[in-house]
């Protein structure tokens, strides 16, 4: 029937073998978390609404990318008019231009038309 030294070697390197089998999850996590260390739950919601399938994913990163550039072109466009206030077209009080000018130039634009 065989080789009895062998016979027993091999029972005994049996154990052995399945524990090298066995993945090393246990040597991974700790087997007691520390306390204060909280597991990051709300990252486990995030993934069915946002990351299940590719379409939620693509329209997750689009609408992120819209909405962030919506918001970052409003702030630059305010730190922009705060730094510059009284500079710009916008700030300009038109009302204290003389409209005179303009009624000048349109009643010389009629008699030449009259001509």
């Amino acid at each position: 029937r065989g080789c009895p030294r062998i016979t027993m070697a091999f029972r005994a390197l049996t154990p052995v073998m399945r524990q090298a089998a066995r993945p090393a999850v246990a040597s991974v996590r700790p087997a007691v978390r520390p306390a204060g260390v909280r597991q990051m739950s709300g990252l486990k919601g995030l993934y069915p609404m946002f990351m299940d399938s590719n379409m939620k994913y693509l329209t997750f990163v689009f609408a992120g990318a819209i909405a962030v550039e919506f918001v970052y072109g409003n702030v630059a466009n305010m730190l922009w008019e705060n730094a510059n206030q009284g500079k710009l077209v916008e700030h300009v009080d038109w009302s204290k231009w003389c409209d005179d000018e303009e009624e000048e130039e349109e009643e010389e634009d009629e008699d030449e038309d009259d001509e």
